[in-house]
């Protein structure tokens, strides 16, 4: 009975004394590019020597030593943390070089999970009394590889920038927030309106349709007036005698303003008719344009059908020009959707030319 209580004292004193010092003590990691003052690296040891101490995990550190190699400037070494460690716990750290050069300082490691530099545990030359306070450092931005280009290429918050707006991108290529009111619509373009207005000031555009210039059509003059700017410019369309007349090669616009070349001037008896969109202060509804598209399709005498970009709305919106002449819905062609298809008397022969205008 004696023994068998004596034998189990035994086995429970070898469990405890097993399970002391069987967690590893933690480690920092001190890396650093050592430099000699005309700035060529660094090539020598480091003789790391410390007095016995208790690290802050509870694990007992003996007196002892390492060396450690530095080649071509590059020092890399994990210590036992000493900030937190027993009082008096620090590094003595002696630099040996060509065996010719000789210094040491003191170290005094912080518990970290980050990598340290040297300038993060050096303290100077001589003996620590008690645990410094632990050491701190900032990264800077150049430390971290490729972190600069990152950086350069992500947009910055702009002066406009709101938190719990819709972000658009600025023309300077910086994040701000979407303007106007909260039940609002975002264009685009970055502007904001009422929901199912066109972007920027398009819902504050108006149509003169079939217009006549003022101006007298006798053969010599060639200034006409327009009852409005045309904006924008491309939008105008000029028909006499319903042919369109092209900018540049018949007239040119000036504000609103027609000024036909000699070789284009209307003649006595002409018709001219104006189309365009204009700027007012009146908000209108509105939709989005299309000016002087190429409908898709080929042009070879049997191919009928044509696509657009868009569905023209409404449909009689559409201008459809063959060769500069205006064609006719219902008597040249028929639309449904995108699909403009050429009646047999008006197919679209090669080398001709289509333009198209319209809403959508």
């Amino acid at each position: 009975m004696f023994a068998f209580r004596g034998w189990w004292r035994t086995v429970a004193t070898v469990v405890a004394l097993a399970g002391v010092g069987s967690a590893t003590p933690a480690l920092t990691t001190i890396e650093d590019i050592l430099y000699r003052a005309d700035g060529t690296r660094f090539n020598g040891t480091l003789n790391i020597t410390w007095n016995n101490f208790q690290s802050g995990d509870n694990n007992p550190i003996p007196t002892q030593g390492l060396t450690v190699d530095v080649v071509n400037g590059y020092l890399k070494v994990r210590l036992v943390p000493t900030t937190n460690a027993s009082a008096g716990a620090n590094y003595t750290v002696k630099y040996s070089s060509q065996g010719l050069y000789f210094f040491s300082e003191t170290w005094a490691v912080p518990a970290s999970t980050l990598t340290l530099r040297v300038r993060d545990v050096r303290v100077g030359t001589g003996s620590v009394v008690g645990a410094p306070p632990p050491v701190t450092t900032s990264v800077l931005i150049s430390d971290v590889t490729g972190l600069t280009n990152e950086l350069n290429i992500r947009a910055m918050k702009g002066t406009g920038y709101v938190p719990g707006r819709a972000a658009v991108v600025n023309s300077a290529g910086m994040i701000d927030s979407a303007s106007g009111n909260l039940g609002d619509c975002v264009h685009v373009d970055g502007s904001s309106g009422p929901c199912g207005s066109a972007g920027g000031t398009s819902s504050n555009v108006a149509y003169s349709d079939s217009e006549t210039p003022s101006g007298t059509v006798n053969g010599v003059n060639a200034t006409f007036t327009l009852a409005n700017v045309p904006s924008p410019a491309a939008s105008l369309t000029f028909f006499r005698n319903g042919i369109l007349m092209t900018p540049g090669s018949d007239f040119v616009l000036s504000g609103n303003t027609v000024t036909f070349y000699s070789s284009s001037v209307p003649q006595t008896g002409d018709t001219i008719v104006a189309s365009y969109r204009y700027a007012t202060s009146i908000p209108q509804p509105q939709g989005q344009y299309a000016d002087a598209e190429t409908p898709a399709g080929t042009t070879d005498g049997v191919n009928a059908n044509f696509t657009l970009s868009y569905t023209p709305s409404p449909a009689a919106s559409l201008s459809l020009y063959r060769n500069g002449i205006l064609m006719k819905q219902g008597l040249d062609y028929t639309v449904s959707g995108k699909l403009v298809t050429f009646l047999p008397v008006s197919i679209p022969m090669q080398l001709d030319t289509l333009t198209a205008y319209y809403r959508h």
